[in-house]
């Protein structure tokens, strides 16, 4: 592939099922780079946040990390397009042309990344029938564990489906919606204070790649969970398109107007135990 030969090797980035029998076997934390992480680091804002010099640093400073109980993630797509569909294809070809100062310079042929995609185990995918494994294994990595949930206001993960029936306890720490990196010490300070014996899941955009960082040289087990919820949602509609979840905010969706609706639910209003 022209990617491949621009770099002048091909990057070892195992598949989702390695990366996620990873997870699942050694307990390490995850920090994720997909297009939005990738475009801060070249300056460039995005959905999430706007372009903030100290976070482009610190995302370049995870990317060449080497920690034992962390692992760093690039998207899959890169080196291997099998079973994706052509939407999918055309985006990752295009944006490598677009990035490939980045991957030259961060991206070294003797590491072993992860596969940054194993949390968007559904849409991507032209042939389906391996979404419900995928999902098997993602449930499995917080089934029966204490999980503490940093997210922001509207991302609403779990509320109104079963995606984290199987815990033991979940507790939630709301952030900003956009510009989360803004008020990063007080989220550190949250995740330290109430993450302790517990599983933390970032669903928080680009700071969540930090944060799980932070956290894992803590001695934290943090996950960069990114849109695990939003395509949970879509693979029990069967979406053909990123469509909208009503009551909670989709980035990707066409029309996403419905998120900043109230939501009456008592269990949801009983796991929030910090507001920032």
């Amino acid at each position: 592939m022209k990617k491949q030969r621009a770099l002048g090797f091909i990057p070892d980035i195992k598949s989702t099922d390695e990366t996620l029998d990873k997870i699942l076997l050694e307990h390490c934390s995850v920090s994720r780079y997909g297009d939005g992480e990738l475009n801060l680091i070249r300056k460039k804002g995005n959905g999430f946040c706007h372009y903030n010099s100290s976070l482009s640093e610190r995302l370049q400073e995870v990317l060449i990390s080497k920690l034992p109980n962390h692992i760093v993630c690039l998207p899959q797509a890169l080196v291997s397009q099998e079973n994706l569909n052509l939407r999918t294809k055309v985006f990752w070809m295009a944006y490598f042309t677009k990035a490939y100062d980045v991957f030259a310079r961060y991206i070294k042929p003797e590491w072993v990344y992860y596969d940054a995609s194993f949390t968007r185990f559904y849409f991507a995918y032209k042939n389906k029938n391996v979404c419900k494994g995928y999902l098997k294994k993602i449930k499995g990595i917080w089934g029966g564990r204490n999980v503490l949930l940093i997210e922001g206001e509207y991302s609403r993960l779990g509320v109104n489906n079963d995606l984290f029936r199987d815990v033991c306890s979940l507790q939630r720490v709301l952030c900003p919606a956009k510009n989360a990196y803004e008020k990063y010490d007080d989220i550190l300070n949250a995740a330290v204070k109430y993450g302790q014996d517990k599983l933390i899941l970032v669903a928080l955009g680009q700071t969540a790649t930090v944060l799980s960082y932070d956290l894992a040289k803590a001695g934290y087990w943090a996950i960069d969970i990114g849109h695990v919820d939003v395509e949970y949602e879509w693979f029990l509609r069967g979406a053909k398109d990123k469509i909208q979840i009503e009551g909670k905010y989709v980035n990707e969706a066409k029309d996403n107007t419905s998120f900043a609706v109230e939501i009456q639910n008592e269990n949801y209003e009983r796991s929030i135990i910090v507001r920032i």
